[in-house]
């Protein structure tokens, strides 16, 4: 387990390879957002969106050494928080996850990627790096600074390979 880290505008956690880190995720998650004074809403969707991509590192990602293998760095910039989350897993690009088919009974479709599909919906401006033997996912998601939502014009989806779309 590591310590959190807070800079001027920006807040860093490093977490073990264990869904027992959840917990710690949660926890600096809530506070970055009071510290920044986001709302409830926004608060929950990156709780949601971190929580979903930090499992799967876990569960599918292989990271070793297990100690210290995700990191992820927070800061609120403007009407944005931008996110970079890496870990030491396997290369693995998770935009190039195909949609799910919604269309399909839950029984016909193939397990797996609603967690993906639900990032992609949360977060959206996504975009991956594989360097230095890490996986990089750089995030940001807008929000107003009144009311810390994202405008009907900035809600925008990441595609596969993290570029918006309209």
């Amino acid at each position: 387990m590591r310590e959190d880290e807070t800079h001027s505008e920006e807040s860093i956690l490093t977490l073990d390879s264990d869904i027992a880190e959840l917990e710690r995720l949660g926890q600096f998650v809530d506070e970055f957002c009071k510290l920044e004074g986001l709302p409830q809403e926004i608060c929950n969707q990156l709780q949601v969106a971190l929580e979903e991509l930090v499992i799967n590192a876990i569960k599918y990602g292989g990271c070793e050494p297990r100690e210290g293998a995700i990191q992820l760095s927070i800061r609120k910039d403007g009407t944005e928080v931008s996110i970079v989350l890496s870990d030491s897993g396997v290369g693995f690009n998770p935009l190039n996850v195909p949609s799910p088919d919604l269309t399909k009974s839950l029984v016909d479709r193939p397990v797996g990627g609603l967690g993906i599909h639900l990032v992609r919906h949360l977060i959206p401006s996504i975009r991956y790096e594989r360097r230095g033997g890490r996986n990089y996912l750089f995030l940001t998601k807008p929000v107003k600074p009144e009311s810390g939502t994202v405008s009907p014009e900035e809600a925008t989806h990441a595609d596969r390979d993290g570029d918006n779309q309209s």
